[in-house]
């Protein structure tokens, strides 16, 4: 009888754990992800993305399948927060900052200019020191959930006349959009002109600007922007924007705690393999440049702390504008202040 006992409950027990097991592979049935990028096709970063859709589904064992989608393929890079929302797509790989208008928090958390000009400090931020919580909560009424976060790199500053200084900015008349890189750059003397990504390169072929906020070295490069601006500040110090993947919150509920897990580290080797080609690009691109006759400008160390000690008002502006967005502003100084960036 006792044996008969054993044998009841162990396979009371082996029953238990198949139907807990068939619950949890119902609850996560093979999906298919269309997630639409900021990046265009064929280029560098949308390259490393399609690397990223791969990786989730070897992780995964097919589980979770990406359709990495360029941007424009579906809705506007400027649209694709609504369309998760709407379930017209099931992701998102934007630039933060796109969504400053929805609250200031976005705008300090997607690229507090002149904080970082090294992604891994800002990646220690996030992943160490609260950034990613508190990109979690400006996403969550909106019932959207950033996996992590990734950066392509400080932004290079293209010109047409030599600015190796934060005061040879004056004058400037820089390709800027509204906003805190506007106010930044004003704070130097810069003149911003706010004009459509398509008009910048005959702008500069025609003297109406002088410079612009655009990308990397190499992203700058590609576009030809170099052929007109003989001048660049690189390694770069403006700028160094932040992006995510995000999908809708309810979605991410469902996955079990390993799948999570999973995605969550294949975003974090996909903004490590994201930097890593940007910068091994930027470095071929500048020895190029150099024989090419674009001088490349290193701001020393007193100029970069300089122009960052002169940011914090600007940052702390925006912080003013909510309690998220002082929380942000407040967190990234006290980093800052602990790596010796600022004063």
């Amino acid at each position: 009888m006792r044996i008969l006992n054993k044998w009841l409950k162990l396979g009371t027990t082996m029953c238990a754990a198949t139907l807990l097991s068939a619950s949890v592979m119902a609850a996560e049935k093979p999906q298919t992800w269309r997630i639409q990028t900021l990046w265009q096709p064929g280029t560098l970063t949308q390259q490393a993305f399609e690397r990223f859709a791969a990786n989730v589904n070897q992780k995964t064992d097919g589980g979770i399948k990406i359709i990495p989608l360029p941007a424009g393929a579906v809705v506007g890079v400027n649209e694709t927060f609504d369309a998760v929302r709407r379930g017209i797509l099931q992701g998102q790989h934007p630039a933060v900052v796109y969504w400053s208008g929805k609250d200031p928090a976005f705008a300090v958390l997607g690229d507090l200019n002149g904080a970082y000009d090294d992604p891994r400090d800002a990646e220690e931020y996030f992943y160490e020191h609260g950034g990613l919580e508190l990109l979690r909560e400006a996403y969550r009424p909106h019932g959207l959930f950033p996996i992590g976060v990734v950066w392509w790199g400080a932004e290079s500053l293209p010109a047409t006349r030599r600015v190796d200084t934060p005061e040879a900015l004056s004058g400037l008349k820089i390709r800027l959009p509204q906003g805190m890189s506007s106010d930044l750059l004003s704070k130097f003397g810069a003149v911003p002109v706010n004009l459509p990504g398509s008009e910048v390169f005959s702008a500069l072929d025609s003297g109406t600007i002088e410079s612009t906020d655009w990308g990397v070295l190499s992203m700058n490069d590609e576009l030809g922007f170099h052929d007109r601006a003989k001048f660049a500040i690189y390694p770069g110090i403006h700028s160094t924007p932040a992006g995510d993947v995000s999908i809708p919150l309810k979605t991410w509920e469902r996955l079990s705690p390993e799948t999570q897990a999973l995605l969550e580290e294949a975003v974090r080797e996909f903004g490590r393999d994201l930097r890593d080609s940007l910068e091994q690009a930027d470095k071929e691109v500048a020895a190029k440049l150099k024989d090419k006759g674009v001088e490349l400008i290193d701001w020393s160390p007193e100029d970069r702390l300089r122009f960052r000690n002169a940011a914090i008002e600007v940052w702390q502006s925006y912080g003013k504008q909510n309690d998220l967005a002082k929380r942000a502003v407040d967190g990234q100084i006290e980093f800052l202040r602990s790596k010796g960036l600022i004063n």
